[in-house]
């Protein structure tokens, strides 16, 4: 038999055996030149794509397991892998950013990007920018944007520390940067849909405003904080933010682009106007929305009248292009009559208030499905107390819907005001209050100087404790604004009373006046003299053509009038009757469009099986039924039988 071959690992390896020539090299030495045959080479592109893969790969393991739902079976389970839509939507996201799809950028930033934060970070934060770098192959212009959606999901679910702060302040410098500072010495090949550009500047405008709050309590601030607000310098400056906005505008030449189109100018004419940027919708929309953005950047540093100015060339009306975006509508609207209120011109303001929110009530319907309803209807509510204090301290007839909802949500307040008195004032304060823009002051505490800043965190004993209440509200912004507000209300409090007993009268002495009123016959010559010049004020004369925010004329808001003639007082009160052309100028046009719906829709069509019997009952009468030819006519078109 013959002798079984050892199995080759069990026999020993002799150590004088040299491995390498037994086993051959097979190509690895010059002794086997296999030149003709074509070795396997990975070019570039695919070494590329396979380090991408990898960074992919460890990116999408840094993802929270609540969203990525980790698991062996991962790819088999069909709800764990309804858990990776996240990952598929910044990659489609990115994607539509890289192709300029309006559409497709829409609904991912307005339905995507809230339906994931309610669905996986509603109370936390969303992946740093830096985590999902790989997902979009690192691109700079997308993960700015990205950050820019991540800050202000942090301000406006989270508390933002002071990290938050200064990073989310270095990332719109980026964006500013990048839109109006390219490389390629044009305007960048980018668009995005208008109601994203008008949040980039809105909230670009609120943190700058949250910013300055929360750097004028000195007293909260720790040592870190002490210590980096010191070092901080022009971040979040007053100076930054105007230059960014002023910057916008003149890259885009908006002011010279409302003016060609008022003058009714060619297309062409007015790309020769605009330039390369102007003609740009990115820039063009940016520009229109920092036009608005110093609207609200002027109120909020108390320069009503230079807020005014900036928008001189935007007409307020329906076809303006802000309207659009409801939100830059219903602010533009806001700040422009909260200027005028300032201005002590309360017609302008009421007028401003009453069309915008009837235009809210009208599209209320419509409001409810955007994702911004909650805000839009927070400053409704701040318009309707507007309005309240702009009705008590200019009592008119504009409209009377809006005056009922204002009665309905302020009664007290709005009764209170109504009367008139040292009583009101409270009622004043408390709307004022609620409903005033939160203000903010240009200049920051002195935090690079620890001796004054020492003086804030520790002022010196003062005997009486009010009077450290009152140098503390010195120092607040929107308490300086009330305190000025306040004034002149204060000023305006006997008016009401005033009027209301001149309305019983078309004659009255003095004597009994000053009688009535418990004071002497000055002081009532004095309150006569505030109800006149109450009565008047400068106000913009409707359809009177295309005048500036600042024009206007001198008019009489009140339809009581009286003279003095010596120790009388004649009044002559003159009663503005309904205007009925308007309203059924309106009432017909609504008219017509609903018969001009009623006309276009067409007939129901009746089925067979409910008309099949009454088509075989009703044959036999047709001839019966069918006009008549002859006879005398009756009033209601038919034939009487003779």
């Amino acid at each position: 038999m013959a002798q079984q071959r050892m199995a080759l690992w069990e026999a020993d390896i002799d150590e004088d055996v040299d491995l390498q020539f037994a086993l051959g090299n097979y190509g690895q030495s010059g002794h086997f030149d296999d030149a003709h045959i074509q070795q396997p080479q990975i070019d570039e592109a695919t070494l590329l794509a396979m380090q991408q893969h990898m960074a992919q790969q460890a990116a999408f393991s840094q993802i929270p397991d609540v969203v990525k739902g980790v698991s062996l079976d991962l790819y088999e389970d069909e709800t764990k892998r309804q858990n990776l839509t996240l990952i598929q939507f910044i990659v489609h996201f990115h994607q539509a950013v890289l192709d300029n799809n309006l559409a497709e950028i829409t609904v991912a930033y307005e339905s995507g990007w809230n339906k994931y934060t309610e669905k996986f970070y509603s109370r936390t934060e969303w992946p740093e920018a830096e985590v999902i770098a790989p997902l979009v192959n690192d691109d700079p212009v997308f993960l700015i944007l990205y950050r820019e959606l991540y800050y202000r999901h942090v301000y406006s679910r989270l508390q933002p520390n002071i990290d938050d702060r200064f990073h989310s302040y270095e990332n719109s410098c980026e964006l500013f940067n990048y839109l109006l500072i390219s490389d390629s010495e044009g305007p960048v090949p980018l668009e995005l849909p208008e109601q994203w550009l008008w949040d980039i500047i809105d909230e670009f405008i609120y943190q700058f405003q949250v910013f300055c709050t929360w750097r004028s309590k000195v007293k909260s601030k720790t040592e870190d904080e002490l210590m980096v607000l010191a070092e901080g310098g022009q971040v979040w400056s007053s100076y930054s933010v105007l230059n960014v906005l002023y910057s916008l505008i003149q890259k885009s030449r908006i002011n010279e682009y409302i003016i060609a189109q008022q003058e009714g100018k060619s297309p062409e004419e007015i790309a020769e106007i605009v330039g390369e940027y102007g003609q740009r919708p990115l820039y063009r929309n940016l520009g229109y929305f920092s036009l608005i953005g110093l609207l609200r950047v002027h109120v909020l540093l108390g320069d009503f009248t230079l807020a005014l100015k900036v928008i001189e060339n935007v007409e307020l009306n329906q076809k303006s292009p802000y309207t659009r975006v409801t939100a830059c509508h219903v602010a533009t609207y806001y700040y422009v009559g909260f200027c005028y209120l300032m201005l002590r011109r309360y017609p302008d303001a009421i007028r401003t208030f009453v069309s915008i929110l009837n235009f809210i009530m009208r599209m209320r319907q419509y409001h409810t499905r955007s994702y911004q309803y909650d805000q839009i209807s927070k400053t409704a509510d701040r318009m309707y107390a507007l309005f309240a204090i702009c009705n008590a301290l200019s009592p008119s007839r504009f409209d009377d819907n809006v005056a009922n909802t204002s009665k309905e949500r302020f009664g007290e307040q709005f009764a209170k005001m109504a009367r008139g008195g040292s009583d009101s004032l409270p009622a004043f304060e408390e709307l004022f209050l609620y409903a005033c823009p939160k203000f903010i002051s240009a200049n920051p505490p002195p935090y690079e100087d620890p001796a004054a800043i020492s003086l804030l965190i520790s002022p010196p004993p003062t005997d009486a404790p009010a009077q450290a209440n009152v140098s503390l509200n010195a120092l607040d912004p929107t308490h300086r604004h009330l305190k000025l507000f306040l004034a002149d209300v204060a000023a305006q409090a006997p008016v009401p009373t005033l009027r209301s007993f001149l309305r019983l009268y078309t004659s009255l002495g003095a004597a009994k006046l000053a009688n009535f009123l418990d004071v002497d016959e000055e002081e009532i010559v004095q309150e006569m003299m505030l109800l006149k010049q109450s009565s008047k004020s400068v106000s913009k004369v409707p359809g009177g053509g295309k005048d500036s925010h600042l024009d206007g004329h001198m008019v009489a808001t009140s339809d009581l009038n009286f003279v003095i003639e010596e120790n009388m007082v004649h009044i002559a009160e003159s009663t503005v009757g309904r205007r009925y052309a308007g309203w059924f100028i309106k009432n017909t046009e609504r008219t017509m469009r609903i018969y001009d719906d009623l006309k276009n829709m067409p007939l129901p069509q009746p089925s067979k099986s409910t008309t099949s019997p009454v088509a075989a009952n009703s044959a036999p009468d047709a001839q019966s039924k069918a006009p008549r030819t002859g006879g005398q006519k009756v009033a209601w078109g038919g034939a009487k039988v003779a």
